[in-house]
């Protein structure tokens, strides 16, 4: 975890801590014009698969409670958490599934400090929120 972007951190760890899943890419979010590149980098994210022996609708159940959660607290605006399943070919007939969690500016001509500010406010919402939800421990 030693690479991990310093603003994500403690999301990863958030997440990771529930033990349902395993982290393995995110990105803080890069919102200054000198930051982007080909590929979309105007938001935050975590990605995971479920960690070994949890069942796909555990993982699923966590994703609905954070999203309708953070929906009812917090709204839409300023940003907007929303998570999927990313199907990714790795070979003839072989399909790797990611969850991705995702944390995106509402209004993309806000200024990349509003920005910043509005991805780093949500990133400690949702972690509050994981620390409400029982870990894999609680859970069995």
């Amino acid at each position: 975890m030693d690479e991990l972007e310093p603003k994500i951190r403690p999301l990863v760890e958030a997440i990771a801590n529930t033990g349902l899943v395993r982290t393995f890419s995110s990105c803080e979010g890069h919102y200054s014009p000198n930051e982007q590149t080909l590929v979309d980098r105007n938001h935050a994210e975590v990605r995971f698969i479920p960690a070994e022996g949890v069942p796909v609708e555990d993982i699923e159940k966590l994703l609905a409670y954070l999203l309708t959660r953070f929906k009812t607290q917090y709204g839409l605006i300023p940003v907007n958490v929303t998570a999927h399943k990313r199907y990714t070919p790795l070979a003839d007939e072989v399909v790797e599934e990611t969850f991705v969690l995702e944390l995106r500016p509402f209004n993309r001509f806000d200024s990349p400090d509003r920005k910043r500010a509005d991805t780093d406010r949500a990133i400690d919402q949702v972690i509050y929120l994981l620390s409400l939800y029982p870990t894999r421990n609680e859970l069995e």
